[in-house]
């Protein structure tokens, strides 16, 4: 019966092809057909959205924190300079009140540029990198120069799925995969999409692989996943324009049901509701049992 046909059935008949069709086999003759059962386990599946992964040049993020390492040396030894023109000033006035007055303007001056180049370095780069230490962002582009490391940004459509991913798994081909941990929001939009994007860090070997420029699809979980039981896919029989699934109910008694609502999950099928877990689903031999409904067929197998 093909599945265009059976939506013009009248509602009674579509009850008739939806109930559950049981058949009995006695241990012997399961043994003989190599039917296998397994229980059935809980499981849950997420919905998902499709995402951007962009690799970043992060020279720019280099040369602003070479200017920031000769900052922090300038402003460091203009305030030593300060501090000790005016301490010579107080002790016998060797050095003259001018001379103090431009050694504070200079170390306040160069503290100001350090200042900035922190700010830019939130404005350009976003919070995530702006909190870490001077050691450690040194440390982020040593292994960014190195390959060890890169940095990618995230985005989707009107930044769909970005408000609660952790981590992300970014597929390269061929059997080869590079996680992702993100690290914060992104500081500019990415207008195409409108999006407001997410900044990650791939490291470790594979983050070699992340050449600059390179843009490939991910996926977003979005959360708020439907829970149910993992109909494993060995067990499913596509039958009538549904999906059925034959269970076991006694030593020698199996019911088909067919499975609604489902939702793809990982090794099968996720139902949320007409199973149960610890149910024993047939995982081997779905297909005879499904022979076996006509009993001149059941019969025929039990006379070999």
């Amino acid at each position: 019966m093909r599945y265009g046909t059976l939506r013009m059935l009248p509602l009674a008949l579509l009850l008739a092809a939806a109930a559950p069709v049981r058949v009995t086999l006695g241990p012997p003759l399961q043994r003989k057909l190599a039917i296998v059962t397994a229980p059935l386990a809980a499981g849950a599946a997420t919905t998902s959205v499709g995402g951007i992964a962009r690799v970043l040049d992060t020279v720019p993020l280099a040369t602003l924190d070479s200017d920031m390492a000769v900052a922090v040396a300038t402003a460091a030894a203009s305030q030593a300079e300060a501090s000790r023109s005016a301490a010579l000033h107080a002790a016998d006035a060797t050095v003259a009140l001018r001379t103090v007055e431009a050694a504070r303007a200079q170390a306040r001056g160069d503290a100001a540029r350090l200042l900035l180049l922190r700010r830019r370095l939130g404005l350009e780069w976003g919070a995530a990198i702006a909190r870490l230490s001077d050691r450690q962002r040194s440390a982020l582009v040593a292994s960014l120069a190195a390959g060890r490391a890169a940095l990618v940004r995230i985005d989707s459509a009107s930044g769909a799925g970005l408000a609660h991913v952790g981590a992300v798994m970014l597929d390269l081909g061929g059997g080869m995969s590079v996680p992702l941990r993100i690290l914060g929001p992104a500081r500019t939009a990415e207008a195409r999409l409108t999006s407001p994007g997410l900044l990650a860090i791939a490291q470790g070997r594979s983050a070699a692989m992340l050449s600059v420029g390179l843009s490939l699809p991910v996926r977003l979980p979005l959360g708020g996943g439907a829970s149910g039981v993992i109909v494993p896919a060995s067990a499913l029989l596509r039958l009538d324009g549904g999906t059925w699934a034959w269970i076991q109910r006694g030593p020698a008694q199996f019911e088909r049901r067919l499975i609604e609502g489902a939702r793809p999950a990982p090794g099968g099928l996720l139902a949320p509701g007409g199973f149960a877990v610890g149910e024993q689903v047939v995982v081997r031999g779905a297909s005879v049992l499904h022979a076996a409904e006509h009993p001149a067929t059941a019969a025929a197998a039990d006379e070999d």
